[in-house]
């Protein structure tokens, strides 16, 4: 019969997580038939793409919102932590960002928030302090 194309009523694409088995039957015409199973496996091992975070910065205080990356297989993925998202004290601080695409891949990524106060007071208008015999001046 020469070469001979096998036959299936198995799906052949498979868009889950897992190891799934295709039955190829072949079937020389002359009452000769095997069935020979193939595995299709679907293993997702790359991690989520590292995203570049930026500072969040401000003066007075500074609140963060969760930035998202990208992952080949689950799409648009939005990072996660458990560390605050505002802060009101002058310093430096991270935030640990999670990114999980859902089969076994998952990176952290830090992120810094700067609170750093760089405005001068504002100049007050003050007014001449006079007197005919003294004169004190108060704060």
């Amino acid at each position: 019969s020469g070469t001979l194309t096998g036959t299936t009523s198995d799906a052949l694409t498979y868009n889950t997580q897992g190891t799934f088995v295709i039955n190829w039957t072949f079937d020389d015409g002359n009452g000769n038939v095997i069935v020979v199973p193939q595995n299709v496996i679907v293993d997702d091992v790359t991690d989520p793409t590292i995203p570049t975070l930026a500072d969040v910065t401000g003066e007075c205080s500074a609140t963060a919102t969760a930035p998202t990356t990208t992952d080949n297989c689950s799409g648009t993925l939005t990072g996660t932590t458990s560390d605050a998202l505002t802060y009101n004290t002058q310093g430096t601080f991270v935030i640990n960002w999670t990114f999980d695409d859902g089969n076994g891949n998952v990176i952290v990524v830090p992120q810094n928030v700067i609170v750093d106060d760089v405005t001068d007071p504002t100049i007050p208008t003050l007014a001449d302090v006079t007197g005919e015999c003294s004169a004190t001046a108060t704060a």
